[in-house]
């Protein structure tokens, strides 16, 4: 579990999945794969940069990959950030064998992985990454937090992805299984707001899943 009592003050950790990317539409499973954007997914991350404007973000990490950089750099413009600091620890999960093709096609090329996917999650795809590797990468955000926290950051927002953000999320309550599995909408906003104080220790999540309007 993560040891949440190493943030300081006030604030809140705002993860944000990417909007939509231009492999949406045919139902791709894109895992590394390097997509942009679509049309939709930039007015999406237009609109999560407007929401998040009033919020104080002092600083905001993103994963390499083209979609989350681009759904960051809107976000920073937005918040008046003059960077993005991207961090490798929150790019997607390796998808193995399934990276580039749709379900259907998974199901029909891979039909024993498929199986064992339906019980397994990822863990009984060949080629995916495994649930050790994904939590090492959760700890190490959280660490990235905890420097920014104690740099002076109170609020800290991260673009990331749909496999990863479970990691991050299921981490900081000690669970190490892929099932059940948490919603992610594209730019869907998960926040823990938090107080660490001499005489207090409080963490919250306090948004679930939120689009903003």
């Amino acid at each position: 579990m993560i040891h949440l009592h190493r943030l300081q003050g006030q604030g809140s950790i705002y993860l944000i999945r990417h909007g939509e990317s231009e492999g949406y539409a045919q139902r791709i499973i894109k895992g590394r794969l390097d997509l942009s954007l679509s049309s939709r997914g930039r007015r999406q991350a237009d609109k999560t940069g407007r929401w998040l404007k009033t919020k104080g973000i002092q600083a905001l990490l993103s994963s390499p990959l083209a979609r989350a950089a681009q759904t960051a750099e809107i976000i920073g413009r937005h918040c008046g950030l003059d960077s993005v600091s991207t961090l490798p620890e929150l790019i997607e999960l390796d998808t193995g064998i399934f990276s580039g093709l749709s379900p259907d096609q998974a199901k029909q090329r891979f039909p024993e992985a498929w199986r064992r996917f339906q019980t397994r999650s990822w863990g009984g795809v060949p080629g995916a990454e495994r649930n050790r590797s994904l939590l090492k990468r959760a700890n190490a955000f959280w660490n990235r937090v905890f420097t920014l926290v104690g740099g002076g950051a109170r609020n800290i927002a991260a673009v990331t992805h749909t496999g990863i953000m479970q990691w991050i999320i299921k981490s900081t309550l000690g669970h190490r299984r892929w099932l059940p599995l948490v919603a992610v909408e594209h730019c869907g906003i998960y926040m823990l707001r938090y107080q660490v104080e001499a005489d207090r220790f409080y963490c919250s999540w306090d948004l679930m899943n939120f689009t903003a309007p």
